[in-house]
């Protein structure tokens, strides 16, 4: 093939792929953290940290422009990872430690299509056939899915429910507002004002201590690393090759791949029901996605 526009688009593939497949760790490496003896708190406050500080750097180093955001603006961006994204994150890892991560996964992947019925409901966004019959598939999917939840284990349940809502929330309101900021410096500003949610959190709550073991830090740091830092990266490599809409189906590669690692790597089962509705929820994404113009595909938790 040759070089030039014509190779673009199969690399900037490969860079969404392989982003999706540093976020389709985040649950894996959560769930063997949590094994070390680390808490949600503890998980959520040191990636945070690591990642933001990581970011920062990337900031100094690169300049991202433009360079006019005012301190206002920086403000409100940073408060919206303090709210919206560490409230989506805190409810994801606290599903994690009851919840199977492949179930987790999915159920946190039905923020696409609670973006697109708020998008219908509160922003006058036009109501397609293709969203409606991806709202039927999408909640279908998480009927099978939930199905066979043993629904005992109520907060897990709803706290894996939260998140895919204050993840769309933060997509709502971080859409316009981080609309002309460096990707970079609105995620550097997003990961720090998480940061500094959970480390209050954390000094309120406990355990006041560092991560007790070289494998607990080696943990904390690759879901820092790899999907914070080089997962959004990649992310934002593609986008420019080969657009938002077409970034954000590839990125439905995620969730099979954490369904992937927490079969063969924690022993997690889906049943035969749940497997269709794990393909539903996949199908609703899709079609939310397919041909809607959209911003840059936000953060995962």
């Amino acid at each position: 093939m040759p070089s030039g526009e014509g190779s673009r688009p199969p690399s900037g593939v490969l860079m969404v792929l392989a982003s999706a497949i540093t976020f389709g760790t985040i649950p894996i490496l959560g769930k063997f953290a949590y094994s070390t003896g680390m808490t949600p708190l503890q998980t959520l406050t040191f990636r945070f940290l690591i990642a933001a500080a990581g970011l920062l750097v990337v900031c100094v180093a690169t300049r991202p422009g433009p360079n006019g955001v005012s301190t206002a603006r920086a403000v409100r961006v940073l408060l919206v990872g303090l709210v919206f994204y560490a409230g989506a994150a805190g409810s994801f890892f606290g599903a994690l430690t009851s919840l199977p991560a492949s179930l987790a996964s999915l159920i946190a992947y039905l923020y696409p299509t609670l973006v697109a019925m708020a998008g219908w409901a509160a922003l006058g966004d036009r109501f397609s056939r293709r969203v409606a019959a991806a709202l039927v598939v999408s909640f279908g999917g998480l009927a099978l899915l939930v199905g066979g939840v043993d629904l005992r284990g109520g907060l897990p349940l709803v706290l894996a429910f939260a998140s895919p809502v204050l993840y769309a929330g933060y997509i709502l309101v971080s859409e316009r507002l981080t609309r002309g900021i460096s990707p970079v410096l609105s995620s550097a500003l997003i990961h720090t004002g998480a940061a500094i949610s959970f480390s209050f959190a954390l000094l309120a709550f406990g355990p006041r201590e560092l991560p007790p073991s070289v494998e607990a830090w080696a943990l904390v740091a690759a879901i820092a690393l790899l999907p914070s830092m080089l997962g959004i990266s990649l992310l934002l490599a593609g986008i420019v090759r080969i657009g938002a809409t077409r970034a954000a189906i590839l990125s439905t590669f995620e969730p099979v791949v954490t369904i992937v690692l927490a079969t063969s790597l924690l022993g997690d089962r889906l049943s035969p029901v749940q497997v269709v509705g794990a393909g539903m929820v996949l199908v609703a994404v899709i079609l939310t996605q397919w041909r809607r113009p959209e911003p840059v595909p936000p953060l995962q938790p």
